[in-house]
């Protein structure tokens, strides 16, 4: 990479790092692209001229974020699947109590009026649901695994909005067995309904990672 191709880059990361800030801190509607160039340290025309308007820089914001919160779901074929379900959890909802505010933000995106917001709320939880089933030997697109999916997203959406609302939250390993349980009852759940697979295999797999710790050991 040449030395204007870094700087280019440079200003491109300082950018998104400024907006993630503010974006964090105050509504859209509140955050200029003054403030932005602002806190970055450029000038305005450079804003615009990597990502041509607020709403570019936002959605790149959006989509830097929902990365990151779902990198933690990448899961090779050859993995030892309770173990590394269990490790993504802890890692995605570290991220979560890490990025306390943004994340909150992605986490109510259903409800929120901006359709920017909504769309890269669904494009996270779709990667990441997709990873988890294909990790369990699911078929993602199976309606009644949808169903699954749709059951999870809204009991997770709604305990990381109290837990990251609580001001004396509960330890990240007591929610990642917690969220597992909550998958185990899920996938029994819909065993009830006629046409639905086998799951005792999956139900297996995630009984066996909520047994372990964080170090992978089993109680």
């Amino acid at each position: 990479m040449t030395t204007r191709a870094q700087q280019k880059a440079a200003t491109r990361e300082r950018l998104l790092t400024a907006a993630s800030e503010l974006f964090t801190e105050r509504d859209y509607g509140d955050v200029t692209i003054a403030d932005i160039a602002k806190r970055a340290g450029v000038a305005h025309g450079l804003l615009f001229h990597h990502f041509s308007n607020k709403e570019g820089i936002y959605r790149a914001v959006l989509d830097n974020v929902v990365a990151e919160m779902d990198s933690a779901f990448s899961i090779p074929d050859d993995a030892d699947v309770p173990r590394v379900v269990r490790a993504a959890l802890r890692t995605h909802l570290s991220y979560l109590e890490n990025h306390r505010g943004v994340a909150l933000r992605l986490i109510v995106g259903r409800r929120h009026p901006d359709p920017t917001v909504v769309a890269a709320s669904d494009r996270g939880r779709t990667r990441a649901l997709t990873a988890l089933a294909h990790a369990l030997d699911l078929d993602p697109g199976d309606k009644l695994m949808q169903f699954v999916g749709t059951t999870l997203v809204a009991a997770f959406d709604e305990a990381s909005s109290w837990w990251l609302n609580d001001p004396d939250p509960l330890p990240v390993d007591a929610l990642v067995t917690s969220f597992i349980e909550i998958g185990i009852g899920a996938l029994r759940g819909v065993q009830a309904i006629d046409g639905c697979p086998d799951l005792r295999e999956q139900i297996a797999v995630l009984s066996a990672a909520a047994t372990m710790d964080d170090h992978g050991r089993s109680d």
